[in-house]
């Protein structure tokens, strides 16, 4: 009897411990959803392409905005990574996997002031959509410059050529 319970038990809680361990893989091409790009000489710019691969601890994510590409690397132990922020300043970074969540945070040196940026990357429950809610603060003058929210299509295939060098 001791052991019919200890085996229902552990029957029971295999599927639990085994879901909890599941990461998310971020890996393929995205196109920028949401927002849409702003007219601008009465054309609409293509939207913006990103690009994630995803290999053991190592995520890099090559952006493609406004016809410029720059990559970005984060170790997803933790552990500091040296990028380029989007506006060109050197950043520094630390990402890690919170059960279905990716989190950066980025320090920003920009002139005389340092940005405090916080990434929050969740795919939709079908994985077609990765949403990406970014929180801004400047920590040297102690207020906060906002928040907002990307969403990016899954693309089948890739469209234009992201992460080419031109």
């Amino acid at each position: 009897m001791r052991l019919s319970v200890i085996a229902l038990a552990s029957c029971l809680l295999l599927p639990f411990g085994s879901f909890a361990q599941e990461k998310p893989d971020f890996s393929g091409y995205y196109e920028l959803a949401w927002p849409k790009p702003e007219l601008r000489h009465g054309k609409r710019p293509l939207p913006s392409q990103l690009k994630v691969v995803q290999h053991g601890r190592v995520l890099k994510a090559t952006f493609t905005e406004r016809g410029k590409t720059r990559t970005s690397t984060y170790y997803l132990d933790g552990a500091e990574s040296k990028n380029v922020a989007a506006g060109g300043a050197p950043s520094t970074d630390k990402a890690k996997i919170k059960y279905k969540t990716l989190l950066i945070e980025s320090i920003i040196q920009v002139r005389k002031n340092t940005l405090e940026i916080e990434q929050k990357w969740q795919l939709s429950v079908d994985s077609q959509h990765l949403i990406i809610q970014i929180t801004a603060i400047v920590s040297s003058a102690g207020f906060p410059l906002g928040s907002w929210e990307h969403v990016y299509t899954r693309q089948l295939q890739r469209r234009g050529k992201i992460g080419a060098h031109r």
